[in-house]
């Protein structure tokens, strides 16, 4: 289905904006548009590259924002599929520029908060924290969680996980005794290991390396306090454990053995996709506010 069909070029070649979701009379009501575009594009907007590409604007001229997933846009109309949209919104009377280039870019986003424990008391078994909004997944990007936890209570000693050797530098970690300021610093060590992760009910990792209770990696990390961790998950760690694309709604750590009596003041967790297939000693910074790059179709 055709939603507000324009011919904006005028040498002819159409363009067109589809809707495949199954929900199409919702989507239809939404007036998203193509509003304008070039094909002569000199020297009017350039790409990140500093390439002036073709580029067409689309427009959100409703009153209530749409979701652009899976909507697709293309030059064929026996191919409406030729580039699906990620799952970004477009908001009441909000433009975004396509670049017709072929580099196939995604927008990139920044950390979502996906976890929030006060006094948290952690088992042995799997722990599970539901998240409080779904954290998307488009199924080809790297995952990357960044989590800092802290005990007032001062030094006790970390929980011991189940954890996986990667051939990549997977995990940075970074910890500090007498208060929190731990979470803000900006490097850490780097190591070939991963604790086991749950997403969903897809488990990433079945290693049984165990780090010792003053040892790291330590999502529960506490002997000196508080800890700061950044772990890499690949899309084809991602895709080989039966995750799809989707929603994410919950993530699990494998706990062999914690103190009963160890209570965190707090966890708290974020993810974003990236396109980094290996950590660094330099933490990425923690940004929860959502920012988009011009992306590139075709």
């Amino acid at each position: 289905m055709k939603l507000n069909l324009y011919n904006i070029f005028s040498y002819a070649i159409k363009l067109f904006l589809f809707v495949a979701s199954v929900f199409i009379v919702h989507k239809a009501q939404s007036q998203v548009v193509i509003n304008e575009g070039s094909n002569r594009n000199y020297s009017t907007i350039a790409d990140e590259d500093g390439e002036y590409n073709d580029w067409i604007e689309i427009y959100n001229s409703g009153s209530e924002s749409v979701c652009l997933l899976n909507y697709s846009i293309t030059d064929d109309e026996t191919n409406p599929a030729r580039w699906v949209f990620p799952n970004i919104s477009l908001s009441p009377g909000e433009y975004k520029t396509i670049f017709c280039s072929g580099k196939n870019r995604r927008p990139v986003t920044a950390f979502m908060s996906v976890v929030n424990e006060d006094n948290y008391n952690a088992i042995t078994g799997w722990n599970t924290h539901n998240f409080a909004e779904p954290f998307y997944w488009d199924g080809v990007s790297n995952i990357l969680i960044s989590m800092c936890s802290y005990s007032g209570t001062g030094y006790t000693s970390n929980s011991v996980f189940n954890q996986s050797s990667t051939e990549y530098y997977s995990t940075v970690f970074a910890f500090q005794d007498d208060s929190d300021n731990i979470c803000s610093t900006p490097y850490g060590s780097r190591v070939k290991q991963r604790p086991n992760i749950k997403l969903n009910n897809s488990i990433i990792g079945s290693g049984t390396i165990h780090n010792s209770p003053y040892d790291y990696p330590a999502p529960y990390g506490n002997w000196y306090w508080a800890a700061k961790h950044q772990m890499l998950i690949t899309a084809e760690e991602l895709l080989a454990s039966g995750l799809t694309a989707g929603n994410i709604t919950s993530i699990s750590f494998d706990v062999v053995a914690t103190d009963p009596n160890t209570f965190y003041t707090y966890i708290d967790m974020y993810m974003k996709m990236v396109t980094e297939n290996e950590i660094s000693t330099m933490f990425v910074p923690l940004d929860v506010n959502l920012t988009y790059k011009l992306w590139n179709s075709r």
